[in-house]
């Protein structure tokens, strides 16, 4: 059965001043957010653009089309040309961040660019690659539409990404076709919904589980008595919090709640008030399922709070902000300019890119590093 959900839709404006202008496209963006709010009102949007400061993009995504469209036009005069490989990554990144807290959505990245970006070098290839492999059954789309040759090296880096998160490339000769390709993308993504029977047996990939453990947080305990907010019974046995909005549950109660919650990892759950990925111990979950452990609480007295509603509640109390951030690709991708004309090495060997999340502070890095750039975690 394939179902339509809330989408969470990312722009990457990847147009360059020189070759594509900002005052040709606005239009088409406009009526492709308009178009998805008529669809459906609770899709949401970010945008990710490169100044020449660096890459830049709100902190969070907003319900608000207007503010996206300001703020876009407010940074028109100071948009640079980009580095495709980074804001794929740093697009990717923030998604994961934003569904550590927030289920039941599609996560879409829309990149729009003219031939004028920065080619993408073909040694990060494999990394975003890994990346896409991690996150495209959250469920995660790409669709790229490219003004200029679909055939292009460029275009074949980006078809390669594009098809392995199941979206597409559409490749266009100017900028007045652009209109009706974002009008197509304003259509619903479809995703597969399994019955209440197959939702149990969900998996992700053994290969990708240390990935999505990592992001999860323990749950704190709680010396004292507390009121379950699944069961609702007042007593201090083995009551826990959520350490994203303090909700508190017995350790019992959750693991009762992860056997229908999981996200495919059978101790990998979310919390039930504000979305936040948890963990418990993956053998007191499986004996609690199976009874060894006796629950406390019915699940059926479990309340969870309509997403929609929250994610509003979220943006009532602070509007979106434009951050600035770091390239992880800018060396390679200046790199890669600078030897454009220098004949390749017959036998070079290729550089491999790793991808690396740490498991204290859950940043995402490419290449070898011994510490975390974020926390200082030791990482051998």
């Amino acid at each position: 059965m394939e179902i339509k959900k809330s989408e969470d839709v990312l722009l990457f404006y990847g147009f360059t001043p020189e070759v594509t202008k900002l005052r040709h496209v606005y239009d088409a963006i406009a009526d492709f957010m308009k178009n998805k709010h008529f669809i459906d009102p609770s899709d949401r949007f970010n945008l990710i653009l490169f100044l020449k400061d660096g890459p830049n993009y709100l902190d969070h995504f907003t319900f608000d089309p207007e503010y996206i469209l300001n703020t876009l036009k407010s940074l028109g005069k100071s948009i640079a040309k980009p580095n495709i490989a980074g804001g794929i990554f740093i697009a990717i990144t923030f998604i994961i961040e934003v569904y550590k807290k927030i289920s039941e959505k599609i996560f879409r990245l829309i990149i729009l660019l003219d031939e004028g970006a920065y080619e993408i070098p073909d040694d990060y290839i494999p990394a975003l690659e890994e990346l896409i492999k991690k996150v495209k059954d959250m469920p995660f789309f790409i669709d790229t539409v490219l003004i200029g040759s679909p055939y292009s090296d460029q275009a074949q880096k980006l078809l390669k990404l594009t098809n392995l998160s199941n979206g597409e490339l559409y490749g266009v000769k100017n900028v007045k076709e652009l209109g009706p390709i974002l009008n197509g993308l304003s259509e619903k993504k479809y995703v597969s919904e399994p019955s209440f029977v197959k939702q149990r047996l969900r998996m992700i990939l053994p290969d990708n589980q240390p990935f999505y453990l990592n992001l999860a947080d323990d749950p704190k305990p709680i010396n004292e008595v507390g009121a379950c907010s699944i069961c609702f019974q007042r007593d201090d046995q083995n009551i826990v919090k959520c350490p994203s909005c303090d909700t508190i549950a017995h350790k019992v109660c959750w693991a009762q709640w992860a056997e229908t919650s999981n996200i495919g990892i059978s101790h990998v759950f979310r919390c039930h008030n504000c979305f936040n990925i948890l963990k418990l111990d993956k053998q007191f979950v499986n004996d609690v399922q199976i009874g060894k452990i006796p629950s406390i609480a019915e699940l059926n007295k479990m309340k969870k709070k309509n997403i929609v509603e929250y994610l509003h509640e979220l943006e009532a109390k602070t509007e979106p902000k434009v951050v600035h951030t770091e390239d992880p690709m800018a060396i390679e991708a200046l790199t890669s300019i600078r030897t454009n004309n220098i004949k390749p090495q017959s036998k070079r060997k290729r550089r491999k890119f790793n991808v690396t999340i740490c498991p204290n502070c859950s940043k995402i890095m490419v290449g070898d590093k011994k510490n975390c750039p974020s926390c200082g975690f030791s990482l051998f």
